[in-house]
């Protein structure tokens, strides 16, 4: 554990930006095709309910990484197991958004560089800022929100003047009834990217003031959500349910059709930077809770030693993750269906119900 502190707004910027992640970017949620921003809104009351049981446990057992607490809720023993499986978790989702970022990258304007090329890039940043501690992301957290939320702004106004925005692309809502939106909420808009948020466990820790932290995430999730339901919202307005849907990045889509007065055209680069930015600091938070849960799961005096052998590993597994964007895609799809739902869900209720039992009886004796 560092010797760090960050505040609630620190921490706030830190959701927002881990939140929007690699969602903002993706086809999130268009598997419910116009309704998908139904889709989202649902999952981020869902969240809500997750980074809610997440904090609960964190506020039990204050000043200590996920990996240590679950030892003292279920045993040594299983629970260095669980730690290790967040661990292993953590590492896996770190590569898997490395891939995107290098991906949108390799599709969007950098075609000739090897992937591996740009994921070094995401990796080495995120690492070096890793070694100077979490103080230092959650500073650059405070200054890039305003950044992004500024660029979002004039991103939106651009839009809407170029006239390609069709709200009857939007309608008829729940078309093909509340099905499709639950199927896509679960689990989909659920895990990811709220499900993901069980990494923040590690960074608890060093808020000023931890009473706040339930509160503040909830604002943050709320927030969060609602810009991603509006923007895969717009995405649809724009480019209809079915292209979006068929486009890998679709924001990138969107943006790359803005026209205003023969002017102000080609905005790619603006959002392609955006996209970038945010997917930084979820590859950093997944990345730091993978070198807090290992340092402290084989007792490191210090995180640093572990940031560059982490790092590799991440580099590695982003590369052999996938042989293609396709397979991917299709792969996350898979582990949210069949591995995700039981780390960022089974793992944490079974902590919290055991957790609960165990209060109950130290009570009643």
């Amino acid at each position: 554990m560092e010797n760090a502190k960050i505040t609630g707004k620190q921490l706030f910027a830190l959701i927002v930006l881990f939140v929007f992640g690699t969602s903002i970017a993706i086809n999130y949620g268009l598997s419910a095709k116009k309704d998908a921003w139904l889709a989202i809104l649902l999952g981020t009351i869902h969240g809500c309910v997750l980074y809610t049981m997440y904090s609960y446990m964190s506020r039990q057992y204050p000043g200590m990484p996920l990996t240590r607490y679950a030892r003292m809720i279920v045993g040594k023993g299983v629970g260095w197991l669980i730690g290790l499986l967040f661990v292993l978790y953590f590492i896996y989702d770190a590569a898997r958004d490395v891939r995107d970022a290098g991906e949108l990258l390799h599709i969007s304007f950098y075609h000739q560089t090897p992937l591996i090329v740009l994921n070094v890039v995401m990796v080495a940043t995120a690492g070096y800022v890793l070694y100077l501690g979490i103080e230092v992301l959650a500073r650059i957290g405070e200054i890039f929100i305003l950044i992004i939320f500024a660029l979002g702004a004039i991103g939106n106004v651009l839009v809407y003047f170029s006239g390609i925005v069709d709200l009857n692309q939007l309608l008829p809502v729940l078309e093909n009834g509340w099905k499709p939106i639950f199927d896509t909420a679960y689990p989909d808009t659920i895990i990811f990217p709220f499900g993901e948020l069980v990494c923040i466990c590690t960074v608890f820790p060093y808020l000023r003031q931890p009473n706040k932290q339930t509160r503040i995430g909830l604002y943050a999730i709320l927030l969060a959500g609602l810009l991603l339901s509006y923007t895969i919202a717009l995405d649809i307005a724009v480019l209809g349910a079915d292209i979006a849907g068929r486009s890998v990045f679709a924001l990138l889509t969107m943006i790359s059709k803005v026209e205003v007065a023969e002017f102000l055209q080609r905005l790619d680069p603006v959002a392609l930077f955006t996209l970038i930015i945010v997917d930084f600091f979820k590859v950093s938070l997944l990345y730091y809770g993978a070198v807090i849960g290992a340092a402290d799961l084989f007792r490191f005096q210090t995180h640093k030693a572990l940031v560059f052998p982490v790092g590799i590993v991440i580099l590695l597994l982003s590369m052999f993750i996938a042989s293609n964007m396709n397979e991917h895609l299709w792969e996350g799809q898979l582990s949210i269906a069949k591995f995700q739902v039981f780390i960022t869900v089974a793992l944490p209720l079974l902590l919290f119900i055991v957790l609960i039992v165990r209060k109950r009886f130290v009570k009643k004796t």
